[in-house]
């Protein structure tokens, strides 16, 4: 039995046999709603699946006609939600150590312009041929000044520019981030505190810090569960989710770290450095 959880424990759910397929999907939506490069989920059919804790920190957000989006709303990590059929669930693999091999990449033409597929993979531009399933693309944005990234959340309350150019980017795979955005990994930009302008829906930005941790903390749209920046200015830095983008920061990973907490599911495929930990 494969068990999963959110970042705070309070939402918990078993897989009682393989997913039918699992996916690699880069589209907007996803890429927003976990705050990362992709999300990856595992379509596992009703009878197959079981919630194995409370439900009352559940919410919804309905981000397309074809899916309603669960999150935990003390935390803000996604959590799995039926398809629109009622039959199958789309489960968040970043919720779990251990999983099936994902068979392909979705929505390849709406990638993250700063992360690079390298692995062997099929890719589509939508879904696969085989899934008979509505495609949806996100309109794009008007042009912007050269020297700012603008930011948003998957339903558009809270948004937020980059003025800064970054000092580090990170791919981190230790199981908070994962838990957290409910993905394979996450990236993360560094920019000083001054860095980042919040221009609107700050009264929905919620926090969650872990209580056995020193600094990490989770901030997330209270309406969506999208990641958000994390502004600290006690170190004067801010962590920046660069799924969280709309714009290209021009700027790319430097290497993966907290490699030795990777979800075992997930094979490192590109020659970035690898740090076990943090890197010193």
């Amino acid at each position: 039995m494969n068990h999963g959880t959110c970042l705070c424990t309070r939402v918990t759910w078993a897989l009682t046999g393989p997913p039918e397929k699992t996916y690699h999907c880069h589209c907007q939506m996803c890429r927003k709603a976990h705050g990362a490069a992709f999300g990856t989920y595992a379509f596992v059919p009703r009878d197959r699946f079981a919630w194995t804790g409370s439900l009352d920190s559940v919410r919804e957000y309905v981000s397309s006609r074809a899916l309603t989006r669960k999150f935990c709303s003390t935390c803000g990590s996604l959590v799995p939600s039926l398809d629109s059929g009622g039959t199958r669930y789309f489960v968040p693999a970043g919720s779990h150590d251990s999983g099936a091999e994902v068979d392909c990449h979705i929505f390849v033409a709406s990638k993250a312009p700063w992360f690079e597929i390298t692995d062997d993979l099929a890719c589509h531009d939508r879904f696969p041929p085989e899934e008979n399933q509505p495609s949806f693309d996100r309109d794009p944005l008007p042009e912007t000044r050269e020297d700012i990234v603008r930011g948003s959340c998957l339903c558009g309350t809270v948004k937020f520019e980059v003025t800064e150019k970054f000092r580090k980017i990170h791919h981190c795979h230790c199981t908070r981030c994962r838990r957290a955005r409910a993905a394979a990994f996450t990236t993360n930009g560094f920019t000083s505190d001054k860095g980042v302008t919040l221009l609107q829906g700050q009264a929905h930005m919620k926090q969650y810090k872990l209580p056995d941790a020193k600094y990490f903390t989770h901030v997330f749209c209270g309406v969506c569960s999208s990641g958000l920046p994390r502004i600290d200015r006690q170190r004067q830095l801010a962590a920046i989710p660069l799924g969280a983008l709309d714009d290209d920061p021009a700027a790319r990973a430097d290497d993966h770290i907290f490699v030795a907490d990777k979800a075992a599911w997930y094979p490192i495929t590109d020659t970035l450095p690898r740090f076990q930990q943090y890197p010193v």
